[in-house]
């Protein structure tokens, strides 16, 4: 059997990108730190990132129908960490624009994505949507997360 604190410390060794996927919920714009966002197909565009279920943000994010995933600049680390601890956008301080999905400032890119398919795997869902825009707003480093710590590439 392996201990899950030891596959997360091994899993901690895998330098990751730092997204905020972002929707919203109940009229209001709600954010969550995820590093498991990755491509799945070029030809139609889709992406995936997970979500554990027994989460208080699962309901907010499971069913939403669109979403953005905002990859995070090196400088916004204190955005990250903020939105890890809590949901509502605007008690993170994030200042964000966009009528379908809240698209963060400051991002190095957002993907707005309708969702495709959902899947279980083990405790969480893995979540796939198709790409229906996106942009690059910032040619700047990109936040990585590597061994519990927020850093720079490089």
């Amino acid at each position: 059997m392996i201990d899950s604190r030891e596959f997360r410390d091994a899993l901690g060794r895998f330098p990751t990108g730092v997204t905020i996927v972002s929707a919203f919920h109940e009229g209001r714009a709600v954010g969550m730190t995820v590093n498991s966002f990755a491509s799945v197909s070029l030809n139609p565009p889709l992406v995936l990132w997970s979500i554990e279920c027994e989460t208080e943000r699962y309901a907010m994010f499971r069913h939403a129908q669109t979403y953005a995933i905002n990859v995070l600049a090196a400088d916004q680390a204190g955005l990250a960490h903020a939105c890890a601890l809590q949901p509502d956008l605007r008690n993170c301080h994030a200042v964000w624009t966009g009528e379908q999905a809240p698209l963060i400032d400051g991002a190095v890119a957002h993907f707005v994505c309708r969702q495709s398919a959902v899947h279980r795997g083990g405790d969480h869902d893995i979540i796939v949507g198709e790409v229906i825009d996106l942009d690059t707003p910032r040619d700047v480093p990109a936040l990585v997360f590597y061994t519990s710590t927020y850093c720079e590439p490089g």
